[in-house]
């Protein structure tokens, strides 16, 4: 099952991610300045990805692939990882719109 991390990125920032079941990040959400922060970043995320309408298709610079989700203002609220085609980044789409409704939560901020 595919959950939610969140992360202490330096000593005054974190950010949350869903992770698949191997631990990669599929879609990391925006840095956030404390703990609650992250924790409605996570609900901005779960009530707005399961909305095909809020996935913006993504070209990279290098020509590889990857998505954002927008929020109800039309924000960017998270974004995907790097994939190498649009069967991958559409294969992520899915695993995240399936997914998101049942990840659990998992607060890492403390670990080392």
């Amino acid at each position: 099952m595919e959950s939610f991390v969140i992360r202490k990125q330096d000593e005054a920032h974190f950010y949350a991610a869903l992770l698949t079941n191997n631990g990669r990040i599929i879609l990391r959400g925006k840095d956030c300045e404390n703990l609650s922060d992250c924790k409605y970043s996570i609900d901005s995320i779960r009530s707005n990805a399961t909305d095909y309408s809020k996935y913006e298709l993504m070209t990279a610079n290098d020509g590889k692939y990857y998505f954002r989700v927008k929020g109800s203002a039309g924000d960017e609220i998270a974004r995907s990882e790097i994939f190498e085609d649009t069967a991958e980044r559409y294969a992520g789409i899915g695993l995240v719109r399936r997914s998101i409704p049942y990840a659990v939560v998992d607060d890492q901020s403390f670990a080392v």
